[in-house]
């Protein structure tokens, strides 16, 4: 029997990598997820047996499509990933046109939001970069005036990016853009080694628009283990977001080396892994939720 916390849970398409948009739809929902987390990566191929940077324009056919499947099966879209690179590797014009692109497909979707990585700082300062990325957002968001479509910053690990590598960098950056539909998307896994993340959600509050609830085990820097498999005090930093007001979905980003999928199929087949995500995420928000709940009886 499914947890009914899950409704106000998603999973990210790169949990299961090797399934289509369709197959990701129907296993999500049948172990009862309330949402999905859609890579537009799989609307460009069937598939992520690597990680790219998004460059294509999705036909309308195909969005359609897609939007059918998902709302067919009763799911929410929790967040869209991924834009921007507005400092490279390709031209600046060229990531603009794509993330004003993005943020159509994300729209016809009804996303809570769009997950956008500003980029690498490629020879500039850090301050040059940061007024680079300001640009292009204020430029996007300017250009969508009408949408109600918000955009997220997710700050990454030193080893995928040189910028934005903590919560505090991302505010900074919302703070110099002052626009409302720009937020954060904090991702434990990437932020928990910075040691200043329960003081930044704690300022970030309702400018969170979504989260990433990943474990993170300092022994394999690379995969994100499922919540509870690693170092981080997950049920603090939940109680921590929740006490900002967050009212929104929680999701997990379960990786691993996609050849474990073959090696490995009882652990690792997809079917599987939604099992393994949804049970995950049931104990982690039950135990967010008991500790609460103790907190309140005990004055």
């Amino acid at each position: 029997m499914t947890s009914p916390l899950l409704a106000h849970c998603g999973l990210s398409q790169i949990a299961t990598p090797t399934q289509s948009l369709a197959d990701d739809v129907r296993t999500y929902a049948a172990a009862g997820f309330g949402a999905i987390g859609i890579w537009i990566h799989k609307l460009e191929r069937d598939r992520i047996d690597e990680f790219w940077i998004p460059q294509e324009r999705i036909p309308d056919r195909a969005v359609e499509a897609a939007v059918d499947t998902v709302r067919s099966a009763g799911l929410r879209v929790s967040h869209f990933v991924l834009t921007g690179f507005f400092t490279g590797p390709g031209t600046y014009e060229d990531a603009l046109a794509h993330t004003l692109h993005s943020m159509d497909v994300a729209a016809a979707f009804d996303a809570d939001c769009l997950i956008v990585a500003p980029g690498r700082r490629n020879g500039r300062t850090y301050a040059e970069t940061q007024a680079v990325a300001a640009r292009a957002l204020t430029h996007v968001l300017e250009r969508t005036a009408q949408s109600n479509l918000r955009l997220a910053l997710e700050p990454i690990v030193p080893w995928q990016s040189d910028y934005l590598n903590t919560l505090g960098e991302a505010l900074d950056l919302v703070d110099v853009v002052g626009h409302p539909n720009l937020g954060v998307y904090p991702d434990t896994y990437h932020l928990w080694r910075t040691g200043t993340l329960m003081e930044d959600l704690e300022r970030a509050g309702d400018r969170i628009f979504g989260v990433h609830l990943n474990d993170w085990d300092p022994a394999d820097d690379h995969s994100r283990p499922l919540p509870g498999e690693g170092v981080i005090p997950l049920v603090d930093v939940v109680r921590t977001i929740e006490s900002t007001g967050y009212g929104g979905t929680y999701d997990n980003e379960f990786t691993y080396d996609p050849a474990l999928i073959e090696s490995a199929p009882e652990q690792f087949a997809p079917e599987v892994v939604v099992s393994r995500c949804a049970s995950a995420m049931s104990r982690l928000l039950e135990a967010a939720t008991a500790t609460e709940h103790e907190a309140v009886d005990a004055h």
